[in-house]
């Protein structure tokens, strides 16, 4: 089913080398707003930069893909570097297929690491890259709190999937 990702994390930073070597995985497609950061936070955390570091030194080519705007997505990866790609419309394929062209890698070689089931884990899983689900950092938000409920036996399945991470 589409809507269960492959492994469950509580957050990005148990996402290491190590995990994308043992999977074959050579690339990653992350989204910005509950995954990396809050929405409300501009910039990013000072603890992104060391963990995007270390994935990129292990040969890990990272690209950001999120449904916000330019201006939102360009402030907050300028200062890491990183390429992304904005208004991706996430979960239609079409902006997972532009992410793998911009990684130029396939895309079974791909994670798309995300905090929402409806768009991360659904687009991801229909386009054929390995899904991994994160713990929103947004979490205390009313919606986002209510999103999660209907999302958790779907996030429940994918823990038993992937090995009760």
């Amino acid at each position: 089913m589409y809507l269960i990702p492959d492994y469950v994390f509580d957050s990005i930073y148990e996402i290491t080398p190590l995990f994308f070597r043992a999977h074959g995985l050579r690339g990653m497609l992350i989204d910005l707003d509950g995954t990396m950061a809050s929405s409300r936070a501009p910039l990013p955390p000072e603890k992104v930069r060391p963990w995007l570091d270390e994935l990129q030194s292990a040969g890990i080519r990272v690209l950001v893909l999120s449904n916000n705007k330019e201006s939102r997505v360009k402030r907050f990866c300028a200062p890491l570097g990183v390429p992304f790609l904005h208004r991706a419309i996430k979960p239609l394929g079409r902006g997972f297929r532009r992410g793998a062209r911009a990684l130029g890698l396939p895309m079974h070689e791909i994670a798309v690491v995300g905090d929402q089931i409806y768009t991360d884990t659904f687009g991801g899983n229909r386009v054929g890259a390995v899904t991994c689900f994160v713990r929103s950092i947004n979490r205390n938000d009313f919606w986002i709190g209510l999103r999660h409920q209907l999302e958790k036996p779907f996030i429940a399945l994918g823990r038993r999937k992937g090995g009760g991470r």
